[in-house]
């Protein structure tokens, strides 16, 4: 236990002091939750499409992360423009974090199949320090007698996103403006400034036989400070009702994910993050739990053939 508050007394100390690392929520189904991460995303299905997923990472780990995101779009106008919304909670020990987002999109048919998609985000960032929760050492320490008050940062972002039936690829940067969140009215937060994010992602599917589908994907992410990293994923798909998968996050964890057709338009899904880390001998891995949903408004009636991206 002595060690466990060790190693939060470590992460709490580095939240206060200049330094740079990857600040954006991580999630094992980022291959179908694209909005977190790419506003050309928006209206890409032809449906309303909507996901959410809590992510609770380092089970057993005190004051682990935990991660709640919903994300909705839709196509509209035709099917030209897509819309959307995000909202995302991050949370770790006493810092959390809200963003919520809207996302523009406009669609271009540059071949027969192929479609490239030109994405805006912007929205708004809060962030909180409950520092009164904590037991310091020294009871007396100044710098947890008060919380750090919620402030509002806005923020804007930008992606492209290329696809057809079979394949994608998209590159994007969903906060452009690199925020600054120390507080003027506390100095001993330091420099403690949002770092621009960019990412790529891609997928590809094969037709096994007329029940099997085989989609490998990737992400990387990159960020000034910290090195890339990046995502491969396997997923085979069996009769458009059942998709089973391996993850890798390099340098970090492996994981098992499964998702099950729930209903015709509702897809539920779960991960398992296995830790490669440093911090494997302190926690007993991650649990993702994702719903998806899919829905052809415009027909009133359940999308028949979804992409598998």
């Amino acid at each position: 236990m002595h060690t466990k508050h060790t190693i939060i007394s470590i992460l709490l100390i580095l939240l206060g002091i200049p330094g740079y690392a990857q600040q954006d929520a991580m999630f094992t189904h980022y291959q179908t939750n694209m909005m977190a991460v790419n506003s050309a995303y928006a209206g890409s299905k032809e449906a309303l499409n909507v996901i959410a997923i809590s992510r609770h990472q380092w089970i057993n780990f005190e004051g682990a992360p935990t991660t709640q995101s919903i994300a909705i779009n839709t196509p509209f106008f035709d099917k030209d423009l897509g819309l959307g919304f995000s909202f995302v909670r991050d949370q770790i020990g006493p810092l959390k974090k809200d963003n919520l987002y809207v996302d523009i999109a406009y669609k271009l048919k540059v071949h027969e199949g192929g479609h490239l998609s030109m994405g805006v985000k912007g929205g708004l960032n809060t962030r909180k320090n409950n520092l009164t929760e904590l037991n310091p050492l020294n009871g007396n320490d100044p710098s947890f007698q008060k919380n750090i008050a919620s402030n509002l940062y806005p923020n804007f972002g930008m992606g492209l996103y290329y696809y057809t039936d079979k394949y994608y690829l998209g590159v994007s940067t969903p906060k452009i403006a690199k925020t600054d969140y120390r507080e003027k009215e506390d100095p001993n937060l330091g420099n403690s400034e949002m770092e621009r994010h960019y990412f790529i992602v891609g997928g590809y599917v094969w037709d096994i036989n007329n029940r099997f589908e085989f989609k490998p994907t990737f992400l990387t992410k990159m960020v000034q400070g910290a090195p890339p990293s990046f995502d491969i994923t396997a997923n085979v798909r069996y009769n458009d009702k059942v998709v089973g998968g391996i993850s890798h996050r390099f340098g970090d964890s492996f994981s098992a994910l499964f998702r099950i057709k729930a209903l015709p338009a509702i897809w539920i899904g779960y991960s398992f993050d296995f830790t490669t880390s440093e911090l494997s001998g302190y926690n007993s891995g991650t649990h993702e739990v994702m719903i998806n949903l899919d829905l052809n408004l415009p027909k009133k009636d359940i999308v028949k053939s979804p992409r598998f991206f």
